[in-house]
């Protein structure tokens, strides 16, 4: 006989920690499609809101189980640890305009790009993200547009 349905997912729907910090890093980026990731996984607003204040009481309960002198949390650590990796991946391929611009420069000196590439510590994928997030923008934006124009005289 299969369990009845549930109206709200629980704790150990979701039960690894990596799986759950990597989707709140995900949901915590302002341009991230909320309903998409949350579809990824069977998840829509209610039901992540009722994952999500489990794993914030199973996290505090595991910071007070451990006690003050223990110092971090194995599950609060991994959780950590798993989040600022998500975010610190999504900031680096996330280019400044100033930073772009420099690789945009570069590259037109007639250095090759995979050199450019190498001495600016970007990916390939950095740039081409970056190229494609600011071509858009400077489309929409005079001033950025007249910006970039100068940078490359």
């Amino acid at each position: 006989m299969k369990d009845p349905p549930r109206d709200v997912l629980d704790v150990r729907d979701l039960d690894d920690v990596e799986v759950y910090a990597t989707l709140a890093a995900q949901l915590a980026d302002p341009s991230a499609d909320r309903a998409a990731l949350l579809a990824a996984h069977g998840l829509d607003e209610e039901r992540w809101e009722a994952l999500d204040d489990a794993w914030q009481a199973r996290l505090s309960e595991a910071d007070d189980e451990e006690g003050e002198d223990v110092g971090v949390p194995p599950l609060v650590a991994a959780y950590a640890e798993t989040f600022a990796r998500v975010q610190r991946a999504r900031a680096r391929s996330e280019l400044t305009f100033d930073r772009f611009l420099e690789a945009a420069r570069a590259m037109k000196r007639g250095t090759d790009m995979a050199t450019v590439l190498s001495r600016l510590d970007l990916t390939l994928e950095d740039y081409l993200s970056a190229q494609q997030r600011w071509t858009a923008a400077m489309l929409e934006d005079e001033e950025l547009m007249a910006r970039f124009q100068r940078a490359m005289k």
